[in-house]
């Protein structure tokens, strides 16, 4: 396979980030995968990313971007990805539009599917864990469903959203959080499936949802929308923070630091937003089509991002102090 050496920009701010964006791209041909990259994962260990496209799964070295596998799902349309707290599991969001919403859970690293879990009439969307042993799927039906692994089997059902479920997460508290396409963001109440809280600043469907890794007894959420917003959120008292408001619509978002979040675009760039002072810190060129999904790799301080033609693109971020 050949590689591209794309791009270096540097930010000019003092004292808050500096990147150099360093770019190997794999055509949709090289790469095999069929566009678009829908999700994009770091395995637990950091040394393999997973993407995931109407192709199934593949995984690559990282971060050489070498094919060490491809793995068959059992539907055709894939649109989300996340590994078990352990690090043993790897459960699969997509299904059948408008027919059935499928979660297929994979044992990690063998890649050997374990199980399929279908309750939804449309596709799935996001998916949660809760521990090792459960998790929760969200749908464009407008539900949601609560896992046991062990009896394969829905225990809990979430009703309340008015259009499609785009994204969930799982506070430390134990609350849920969920954001769709109704403009909603909605606080639940996990065990009893009571709806807490509902936030409506978003005036168009939500993409994205990304849960701010500090740890902290006021958690804090990242929203992404068409209406080309993304706001920060105290869920656990119902208040938006702030927001900023971008040149493009993000489509997916990850957070870099406890500070600062990657949102890729559909101008196809990455934009790097400082959250505390909601400010676009650098616009980073990326694809000529959609940049689809970001994941932020666990310690080496990169971002992979799948795009609309079936590329992935390697953007390193270098931190160099506050």
């Amino acid at each position: 396979m050949k590689k591209w050496i794309h791009d270096s920009l540097s930010l000019s701010t003092p004292g808050l980030l500096s990147i150099l964006v360093t770019s190997l791209l794999w055509t949709s041909t090289l790469c095999g995968q069929t566009p678009p990259v829908t999700a994009v994962v770091f395995t637990p260990d950091g040394k393999s990313i997973v993407s995931c496209s109407q192709t199934g799964l593949q995984v690559f070295s990282w971060p050489d971007l070498q094919l060490q596998k491809t793995v068959r799902v059992a539907y055709a349309n894939i649109h989300c990805m996340t590994f078990s707290p352990d690090g043993q599991r790897l459960a699969t969001g997509g299904g059948n539009p408008s027919e059935e919403g499928v979660v297929e859970v994979f044992a990690w690293p063998e890649c050997i599917s374990e199980m399929q879990l279908s309750n939804h009439s449309d596709s799935v969307t996001s998916i949660a864990w809760r521990g090792n042993n459960q998790l929760v799927s969200a749908s464009l039906d407008r539900s949601l469903s609560q896992w046991n692994l062990g009896t394969k089997k829905a225990v809990n059902t979430y009703l309340g959203h008015s259009r499609g479920v785009s994204s969930v997460c799982i506070l430390n508290s134990g609350e849920m959080v969920t954001a769709g396409h109704d403009q909603s963001v909605r606080v639940w109440h996990a065990e009893s499936g009571n709806l807490i809280r509902s936030m409506n600043q978003h005036s168009m469907p939500v993409n994205s949802m990304a849960l701010c890794p500090a740890s902290s007894d006021k958690p804090m959420v990242a929203t992404a929308a068409k209406d080309r917003t993304i706001r920060f959120w105290q869920p656990t008292i119902g208040r938006m923070m702030r927001y900023v408001r971008l040149e493009s619509e993000p489509l997916d978002i990850a957070w870099i630091s406890d500070s600062l979040i990657a949102a890729s675009c559909v101008d196809g760039q990455t934009r790097v937003v400082d959250a505390e002072n909601v400010n676009v810190l650098q616009s980073i060129p990326v694809f000529e089509g959609w940049a689809y999904t970001v994941a932020h790799h666990p310690n080496d301080g990169t971002l992979a991002i799948g795009g609309s033609d079936g590329q992935i693109q390697r953007v390193t971020l270098k931190q160099v102090g506050r």
